[in-house]
């Protein structure tokens, strides 16, 4: 029998237990929190897992470690073919590395809006029209800001306010976008996208300082005062309505015009080990699990947030979930990747830690900016 490791949410979960069920393949899967999902370095996972639910940033890592079975040369190129054409945004081209496939997108996610649309029945545009709707009281705003996420906000800033210059091309081996080039973030952007960030924390509950997405999410689907989260990662479970929950709908992420812009790109890969014994079986349940037929049918219905572009334009699928998949997918496909050198994951934590502890203290936007930026350097 197969062991997999994915993460602990029904999303990360029940469309993988669906297609364990449907395509009859021996696996038992294991679930681990969303902060280690975020963490833990791949080479743990795959000394132990056959199967490795997986964040793009860790690719580099992969590569350098031997962790992961490349999977072009051992799927069929009409396999990966279909995963190309069918991307969300660059949901393919993230777990390419050093021109191997180390991973297929089998979920795709990137910072948007999330609101309650019986407090709040349509979400701003810009966000000028967002903070002052926060500011005035109308509807209370919650969003994931934990050090995690504080930088995935941070970030998402920084790529709005660098495209109001002009388009954002993708640099570097690693494709992190213009903004961000081998010396570090062009200080001009972080120190406008830290300005905002503090105007944004500054009208939305407290206790975004300790919360990560499914933490806000849950709040805004079981309460009455969260109506409102101007950044998070979209979760579809909270855009399918239940009986023991309120409803949450998704929308593309404000920005300074108006018009869809990118953010950070997140997801799920699905990875076959180095180490697996038995790689063959692994390998035909990795390429029917994302198999645009399932993703839009089997994967959907179990609760999966799909990685194929084939999910996300399918009128029933959308029909089920509020329209989730159709009202961010102009975001999504903007999106942008972060660093995925082997060094990047450590960077990551380093940074957001550092962005974090900074914001709590006061601390001025140089002393923020400069820790940012040493590590950086020191990666």
């Amino acid at each position: 029998m197969l062991r997999g490791m994915t993460w602990n949410h029904r999303r990360g979960l029940a469309p993988l237990l669906a297609a364990t069920e449907r395509f009859g393949v021996p696996i038992r899967w294991e679930a681990r929190s969303l902060r280690e999902f975020e963490d833990v370095p791949v080479a743990d996972l795959a000394a132990k897992y056959d199967l490795i639910a997986v964040d793009h940033p860790f690719m580099g890592q992969a590569a350098a470690t031997g962790a992961f079975l490349p999977l072009d040369g051992v799927l069929p190129a009409e396999v990966l073919d279909a995963q190309r054409a069918g991307s969300v945004g660059p949901s393919f081209a993230s777990y390419t590395w050093q021109g191997r496939q180390w991973a297929l997108p089998m979920d795709a996610a990137a910072q948007v809006s999330a609101y309650r649309p019986d407090l709040l029945p349509a979400p701003p545009t810009r966000w000028d029209e967002a903070l002052e709707l926060l500011r005035g009281g109308a509807v209370a705003g919650l969003m994931p800001a934990n050090p995690t996420h504080l930088w995935s906000s941070f970030l998402s800033l920084c790529h709005q306010r660098a495209s109001l210059a002009g388009p954002v091309t993708a640099t570097g081996p690693d494709s992190r976008p213009s903004w961000w080039p081998a010396g570090g973030i062009e200080p001009d952007v972080a120190a406008a996208a830290l300005g905002q960030l503090r105007a944004v924390l500054a009208v939305v509950d407290p206790a975004s300082l300790s919360s990560d997405p499914i933490q806000v999410l849950d709040t805004m689907a079981t309460g009455d005062r969260i109506g409102y989260a101007p950044l998070a990662f979209g979760y579809v479970s909270y855009a399918r309505p239940a009986a023991d929950r309120q409803l949450v709908r998704f929308a593309d992420a404000p920005s300074a015009t108006g018009a869809p812009v990118g953010t950070m790109l997140g997801g799920v890969g699905l990875a076959v080990s180095a180490h697996c014994a038995d790689p063959d079986p692994a390998l035909r349940f990795a390429a029917a699990v994302v198999d645009p037929a399932f993703q839009s049918g089997g994967y959907a219905t179990a609760g999966g947030q799909p990685g194929h572009r084939a999910a996300w334009t399918d009128p029933a699928v959308n029909a089920a979930s509020s329209d989730f998949f159709a009202a961010t997918l102009a975001t999504l496909d903007r999106s942008f990747l972060r660093g995925r050198d082997a060094g990047y994951p450590a960077f990551q934590r380093a940074a957001g830690e550092a962005l974090h502890a900074g914001i709590r203290r006061g601390d001025g936007d140089r002393e923020i900016l400069g820790s940012i930026a040493e590590r950086w350097q020191r990666r």
